[in-house]
């Protein structure tokens, strides 16, 4: 976490004093939008706001309240307008931020009558509460950022211009990052010396396929030499904002959107004349993300199970009443669980107090709330259970989500994205097809015996197209590639973006400018992504496809489909094919050693055991063993010296007890390839062996043919 600061390191505004002097004001403030006035978490946000639903059992307030508590800010107001009563009732009755010795002074602005942020920023800017440079941060945001390092940044830029009023926090994210956004993904043009931002703009897919943006090169008349156009951002809204922010706003009442709107508006407004800036983190330790919707709260939610966003993990224990402890292979327990003996609580699973597991369950990649009942042979996977609620003997889900108070029957099927509401229940037997919402109350809903059954207690809920903005529905198929996760969206990538130039402002121009894009890169390993025109690119699309089977869990047999189908439509050989299925593991590895999620043997042995397999269907002669073993020398050798010699010993072996590799063609290999010398000193012990191994063996042979 970063570390706290001293007052003295924060803006400090002057007011005036009782005698007229003037007096330091040590205060900085931070406002948190408790409503994101969206409705994407329905029906779950129509009893309870968005901020107080459970991530890894801790209400998600928490993370934001940690992040400002540890960045030394000392007064927080909460922009409060759903369930406005909810959020007071929690602040009050928290003894950590409602208590004397509080970190954080904490005041709930009551704000009914908004509909906007706009709205909200607007009315308090009319209560005159703000009286300096204040932090803007979403009430869904989970971050370990350094603070110091963005208040240094937004300070400077301050200093050396004059027009700056607000600085943006961006995190910088590979093209598949599981917390970037789909349903709202945008470019920004920076400059590329300064970071400061010249122009946003929001660029949704149009049915599903790769969209454009038209720039009116009027408004980058100004910019410097070097420009920049980036989608590759995790925009976790976390502002620095100065006071004329808040006049925007109440001057431009067409302002809704912090984004569309306000940003937008400002960079191609030609009156107001003021100037943003991006802070981008580069620090692979540093995580931010917002929870803004059911995949997002997946990813996220699995990212802190996994460590990668440490400290903020279970068992750091944010609130006063929870008691977790880490056990090997990201499974956290808090006091009086109570496990049977013959249950399986596989990687990545959290469970609540109290909460008690039958015999023969299998949980995995999963959430369990305080005070659960889970029956005897349950299957739970990807799931997330909260707290108080029941689940009967032998029913089954897989991606779906249980509001807390609920019950579900005996021999349940829950398939991917079906939502269950708060104190819903499910009868005996029953199926809840994909992407199907059942809540408790529903006045303006039919009830349905044949999904709930005739004892269940629901309606299915749809929503109002008109106005939810909430995830399209999806097909099982699309579905069950994770929680709310669909496949197609994955067209609007970082080669997505097509810029176009205005040839009359080019002639006016003198000098050229020069367009380039980011690079996706985890230490050495660096998988390039040029702004290109090109809609085929077998790399780009084969390493998607295997990074996203394994960070789905996609079993083997369809990952090796979807990739043998590309490689057909695009007419490419199995040497591209092995190359994009080594980057994609090498690029999975790499992640667990830079988050410290594992070390280097254990990441390589946990990747290529359980997806070595695949080139199974990619090798089929002593020749492409060979290939095979180039690639991987080429490859690991781009990874960082520290742990290049593991990985290289590791993976070799494993494809040998796979039997992918064969001992005849490691030697060969071995002999003829001489580069990489460095990297290949700890596989030396293991060619040694095959080769000492090779010769025993030939000498039996030979006494057997003497006898």
């Amino acid at each position: 976490m970063a570390p706290k600061l001293k007052n003295k390191q924060l803006a400090t505004p002057v007011v005036k004093g009782k005698k007229g002097k003037d007096v330091v004001d040590e205060r900085f403030q931070a406002i948190v939008l408790t409503d994101s006035f969206e409705t994407r978490f329905m029906p779950m946000t129509s009893t309870k706001p968005r901020c107080l639903l459970p991530l890894c059992n801790i209400p998600l307030i928490e993370y934001t309240l940690e992040f400002l508590e540890n960045s030394g800010i000392n007064e927080v107001f909460l922009l409060c307008t759903n369930h406005a009563n909810q959020i007071q009732s929690y602040i009050e009755n928290s003894k950590k931020w409602n208590s004397k010795s509080s970190p954080l002074k904490i005041l709930c602005v009551v704000s009914m009558e908004s509909h906007s942020i706009g709205d909200s920023m607007r009315d308090l800017d009319n209560r005159g509460l703000i009286v300096g440079d204040f932090l803007l941060i979403s009430g869904d945001v989970v971050t370990n950022l350094d603070f110091s390092k963005l208040l240094k940044f937004h300070n400077e830029k301050k200093a050396q211009d004059k027009d700056h009023m607000l600085t943006m926090v961006l995190n910088k994210a590979s093209p598949l990052h599981k917390t970037r956004s789909y349903k709202d993904p945008a470019a920004f043009v920076l400059d590329k010396d300064t970071n400061r931002c010249l122009y946003y703009q929001s660029i949704p897919s149009v049915d599903g396929k790769k969209s454009s943006i038209n720039i009116e090169l009027e408004l980058l008349e100004d910019a410097g030499e070097d420009l920049i156009i980036r989608n590759d951002l995790i925009d976790c809204q976390i502002d620095i904002c100065s006071l004329p922010v808040l006049s925007t706003f109440q001057d431009n009442f067409d302002y809704q959107t912090l984004r569309n709107d306000f940003v937008r508006g400002v960079l191609t407004s030609d009156l107001l004349k003021k100037t943003i800036y991006c802070y981008i983190s580069n620090d692979s330790s540093e995580y931010a993300s917002r929870v803004e919707s059911w995949q997002t709260y997946d990813s996220i939610s699995q990212d802190i199970l996994s460590r990668w966003c440490y400290p903020l993990v279970p068992d750091m224990n944010l609130t006063e009443d929870n008691s977790y402890s880490y056990e090997f292979n990201n499974i956290y327990k808090e006091d009086q669980v109570v496990l049977a003996t013959t249950c399986k609580i596989e990687t990545c699973t959290c469970i609540g107090r109290n909460s008690n597991i039958g015999e023969g369950t299998i949980i995995k990649n999963s959430i369990i709330g305080k005070n659960c009942q889970i029956g005897n042979n349950v299957i739970i996977k990807n799931s997330y259970i909260w707290d108080n609620s029941i689940i009967g003997d032998g029913s089954n889900l897989n991606h779906t989500i249980i509001g807390s108070d609920s019950i579900i029957g005996e021999n349940v099927q829950l398939f991917p994205g079906s939502i269950i509401g708060f104190n819903v229940k499910i009868g005996n037997d029953k199926t809840i097809p994909p992407n199907v919402k059942i809540i408790k109350d529903g006045d303006n809903y039919e009830p349905d015996a044949d999904i709930i059954g005739e004892d269940g207690e629901g309606f299915i809920y749809e929503s109002d197209k008109e106005f939810d903005d909430s995830e399209s529905t999806t097909t099982a198929t699309e579905s069950n590639t994770g929680f709310m996760y669909q496949v197609k969206t994955l067209n609007l990538s970082d080669d997505s973006i097509n810029s176009f130039t205005n040839k009359k402002m080019k002639k006016r121009n003198n000098h050229k400018r020069r367009f380039s894009s980011n690079s996706m890169m985890s230490e050495n390993l660096q998988f390039e992504s040029e702004l290109e025109l090109e809609d085929e690119d077998f790399h780009k699309e084969g390493l998607a496809t295997v990074l996203r089977a394994i960070n789905n869990n996609h079993d083997i047999d369809t990952a090796l489909l979807e990739l043998n189908t590309l490689r057909m439509s695009m007419n490419v050989t199995y040497h591209e094919v092995r190359l994009v299925t080594i980057q994609a593991l090498l690029h999975k590895i790499v992640e667990f050693i830079s988050t410290d999620t594992l070390l280097p043997k254990e990441a390589t042995t946990k990747i290529f055991s359980s997806w070595g397999k695949m080139f199974k269907r990619q090798v089929f002669s002593n020749d492409e063993q060979i290939d095979l073993l180039s690639i991987l020398i080429d490859e690991i050798s781009k990874l960082n010296q520290e742990y290049n010699q593991i990985v290289l010993f590791i993976s070799v072996k494993v494809l040998y007890d796979l039997d992918i590799l064969e001992e005849e063609q490691i030697l060969k290999w071995w002999e003829e390839d001489k580069s990489n010398e460095q990297v290949k000193s700890l596989l030396e012990k293991f060619i040694t062996w095959l080769q000492e191994a090779d010769e025993e063996e030939s000498e039996e042979e030979s006494d057997d043919d003497e006898e």
